[in-house]
């Protein structure tokens, strides 16, 4: 999957800091330094969701054991008619 994202130079981002830095608060950016993007800028509060959201989710070795065989052995719910 590819996401569309804004992508700026690096050495454009240095010269207009202040300018980027506004862009960012609005919407992540990426930023570009020799043709690869390395770096994505994004406000603290966007961050700070997405890290929250990476705590969501578990692997499977990270349920317990209950919890993983309720989930091998569920059986699917009848829909009503």
């Amino acid at each position: 999957m590819s996401l569309s994202i804004e992508t700026f130079r690096s050495s454009e981002v240095s010269k207009r800091f202040g300018f980027y830095y506004d862009k960012a608060m609005a919407h992540p950016i990426a930023v570009e330094r020799d043709g690869a993007v390395l770096v994505v800028m994004l406000s603290a509060a966007e961050y700070e969701r997405l890290a929250r959201l990476d705590h969501i989710a578990l692997a499977p070795e990270e349920l317990s054991e209950a919890a993983f065989n309720a989930i091998a052995n569920a059986q699917p719910v009848a829909e009503p008619d």
